[in-house]
């Protein structure tokens, strides 16, 4: 390795010997992969979205259950540091944003292309201000600036096999030796603390997803189709409930499996129960340092728009109109 500081992320030198060890008995994010699933009761949750989006629809706007996930997702990392941690060249790095890749669609076809959205979120994110900013960045993805970062990508493709695959090969040593451009990993999807997928938008059921080898994301969380069932209660009655299948493949050498396992947990109890993500949370400025996040930045929309999602209060959601199926 040349370097050992990174744009996203600082380093963590304060780690068990075994810790230290893994990344060289376990190389690849292949090797070291663990899958997880969890059956999710979401009766209430829906419930809860449908009494929310009172208050949105009557301005156009609305919350669904993957923003619930989402923001789920978002309170546990900024409750459990150590599950936004990631590897390269071998060392232990502490992510400086909290930042979550899914794929949209620009139109819902066969043939409509895909469409990579990364968001940068605060740790006093809550159901509105999730809504409102996965609604903003999915617009600016769809627009015409989403369409000048694929030009790219497009140019890429068109070079000979052997020079796209020095180029590929050359990304792949810049990161290992923490010599990749900071906008490089901005732009790239597959440098995040989560990427999450939702092909229960297209009524299939949940995958178990790989990890991608490039870049460091660790997590991966696979949302599929909500089914009803009937259960047997405890007084000998029959109800029908709403379950969601949640499966994950995540980094075991970023955090032991009871830390792990907690962190999960707390995911399905804050999908179970949303209105507990109506507020912001309260966390302590111990909780605050060993995240070691950076000042947040102004996104699509400017900084007025990143108030509004920093706001502690439910604010706006995506219009129902410009809704791109997300994935």
């Amino acid at each position: 390795m040349l370097k050992k500081s990174r744009c996203d992320g600082s380093p963590i030198r304060d780690l068990p010997a075994f810790t230290l060890l893994m990344p060289y008995v376990m190389p690849d994010k292949t090797g070291s992969m663990i899958y997880y699933e969890q059956d999710l009761d979401v009766t209430d949750t829906l419930k809860h979205i449908k009494a929310v989006n009172r208050g949105f629809i009557k301005a156009g706007k609305i919350l669904t259950l993957f923003e619930v996930v989402i923001c789920a997702a978002v309170r546990t990392i900024a409750m459990r540091p150590r599950a936004n941690r990631f590897i390269s060249g071998n060392r232990f790095y502490q992510r400086n944003q909290i930042v979550f890749n899914f794929v949209a669609k620009r139109e819902l076809s066969d043939e409509g292309e895909e469409v990579n959205v990364k968001i940068p979120f605060e740790p006093s994110e809550t159901l509105g201000s999730v809504a409102e900013k996965v609604g903003r960045y999915v617009r600016q993805a769809v627009s015409e600036d989403g369409m000048a970062n694929d030009a790219v990508v497009e140019t890429l493709v068109k070079l000979p096999h052997f020079a796209l695959n020095l180029v590929a090969k050359g990304l792949l040593w810049l990161d290992r030796h923490n010599l990749m451009p900071a906008d490089l990993i901005e732009s790239d999807p597959c440098f995040c603390s989560i990427f999450l997928t939702n092909v229960g938008s297209f009524g299939l059921e949940t995958p178990f997803h790989h990890l991608y080898e490039r870049g460091n994301c660790p997590i991966f969380i696979a949302m599929g189709k909500v089914r009803t069932v009937r259960e047997l209660e405890a007084d000998g009655s029959v109800k029908e409930r709403q379950r969601l299948l949640l499966r994950y493949s995540f980094d075991d050498r970023i955090a032991d499996g009871t830390y792990m396992g907690k962190t999960l947990g707390l995911i399905q109890g804050f999908v179970e129960d949303a209105r507990l993500l109506d507020e912001p949370p309260e966390l302590s400025p111990e909780l605050l340092a060993e995240l070691r996040l950076k000042p947040a930045e102004p996104g699509p929309g400017g900084p007025a728009g990143d108030q509004e999602t920093r706001s502690s209060s439910p604010s706006s959601a995506r219009s129902p109109s410009s809704q791109a199926r997300l994935r």
